[in-house]
């Protein structure tokens, strides 16, 4: 099991692991952490106490001034939609804020587990925007549609017995901190199988989601 974190150095206004443009970090980066041929599964987290605040708006807006911000929000989808596609299971380990494009990150993995104080929406809604980063995407394979609209449309932000109630998220920690209970599900789920047969699995179920009927079964 391999750990991945979110470690972008607290912002001014207290927003944690606020992150400052849509690609986090390097497609390549990620890529080559999902290609290692031990690699059982993923974790990922926020460093410190918060998943992630979501985008820093001043930031973007300096990108969007400058012409770079659509090229930015499309590496972003990228790199989103490669976790989802990642072919060992990919875990979010939420705790504190886990907002906005943070939500849309852990939308994108595979499985959710979150503290019971964890605080999660989609605040974008306020400001005039919508999730930029596929969040409405990958919600939908999370949430049934009106429980993603009415996230979205309210803007509300729901806490982590609520937001296990709804589906947001599959496992509320009984602890304050999920990661090591997150590292233990994980260990297993994976550990009396070879990495092969997990990536086998892990692509024939998606090979259902994203192929035709007729090509899926084969």
């Amino acid at each position: 099991t391999m750990g991945g974190e979110l470690n972008q150095p607290q912002l001014p206004g207290g927003k944690a692991n606020s992150l400052d443009r849509p690609d986090f970090m390097e497609l390549a980066e990620l890529e080559d952490i999902l290609a290692r041929p031990d690699l059982k599964a993923l974790l990922v987290r926020g460093e410190g106490r918060h998943f992630s605040a979501g985008a820093d708006l001043a930031a973007l807006e300096g990108q969007r001034q400058s012409g770079d911000l659509p090229a930015a929000i499309k590496r972003g989808k990228r790199l989103l939609d490669t976790l989802n596609r990642a072919t060992v299971p990919v875990l979010a380990a939420i705790r504190g804020s886990c907002l906005g494009a943070g939500l849309e990150i852990a939308l994108a993995c595979h499985f959710r587990h979150a503290s019971a104080n964890a605080l999660l929406g989609f605040p974008e809604g306020q400001h005039g925007f919508i999730p930029g980063m596929g969040g409405t995407v990958f919600g939908n394979t999370v949430l049934p549609a009106p429980g993603l609209m009415e996230l979205i449309l309210s803007a509300r932000l729901v806490l982590g017995p609520e937001a296990l109630g709804l589906g947001l998220v599959d496992v509320l920690s009984e602890g304050a901190d999920p990661e090591a209970e997150a590292l233990e599900w994980l260990d297993c789920l994976t550990a009396r199988h070879r990495p092969a047969l997990i990536r086998a699995t892990l692509a024939s179920i998606h090979d259902g989601r994203f192929l035709p009927r007729e090509q899926a079964l084969a």
